[in-house]
């Protein structure tokens, strides 16, 4: 495992950021240093007969799911053939009125892969304080009308989700992190206990969604899958 894991992941986080605030949120530019990320570091851990595709590493996949043709963020593939697929959202602003939208998005989004026998992984990254813009006529982001501070409300229901019982809507594994962003603009992760957060929800948070934990989980579903 990189041992410079989590410091990567913040230097790639910060590109699309970057890339984000000069591109804006419909190019799909802000995507290609985070996805890129994690494509590569996923296939460092796997042995021969593996590759991977994704927005900077060949091109994004797309698959016949079993409700819907769906183009995925990253797949990774046995001898050719596609075992396991990794689905990333990084939500920058505006969370709290599309949280559930996103979770439901998530549960069809895996049923309609899990159905055909194909793996798939979900990271998660949210802001521990998140900017709530007014999208008012003639302005590109709209003026900031509040910081929205994340809550156990906010991630119970991935918790419960990571607890249920292996349906089809739930991903083989599940990751997150929370990040704020320090005065020079780079991405840091969140002090948990500042939010307020259950013990139980921090412990889950440090370990089950840790980005160690997600890395090696994922890599261990592809040797399963291959």
């Amino acid at each position: 495992m990189n041992k410079n894991l989590k410091k990567d992941f913040l230097i790639a986080l910060k590109k699309s950021f970057w890339a984000y605030n000069k591109y804006g949120a419909r190019s799909n530019k802000k995507l290609i240093p985070i996805h890129s990320w994690f494509a590569k570091e996923i296939i460092s851990g796997l042995g021969s007969g593996y590759s991977v595709r994704s927005l900077g590493c060949d091109g994004e996949y797309k698959m016949e799911g079993k409700y819907y043709e769906k183009t995925l963020d990253i797949t990774i593939f046995y001898t050719q053939k596609p075992i396991v697929t990794l689905s990333f959202k990084f939500v920058t602003s505006n969370y709290a009125q599309n949280s559930n939208n996103y979770f439901e998005n998530l549960l069809g989004e895996t049923a309609n892969i899990r159905r055909i026998g194909v793996g798939f992984v979900h990271f998660l990254i949210l802001r521990g304080h998140t900017p709530y813009y007014d999208k008012a006529a003639g302005n590109k982001r709209g003026k900031l009308k509040k910081i929205e501070i994340l809550s156990e409300h906010h991630i119970k229901k991935y918790v419960k989700l990571f607890k249920d019982l292996d349906f089809p809507h739930k991903p083989d594994v599940l990751g997150m992190a929370i990040i704020d962003f320090d005065k020079r603009g780079n991405p840091i992760f969140t002090d948990l206990e500042d939010l307020g957060l259950e013990e139980e929800t921090i412990k889950i948070l440090e370990n089950d969604f840790s980005i160690k934990t997600f890395i090696r989980k994922v890599r261990a579903l592809c040797d399963l899958k291959s």
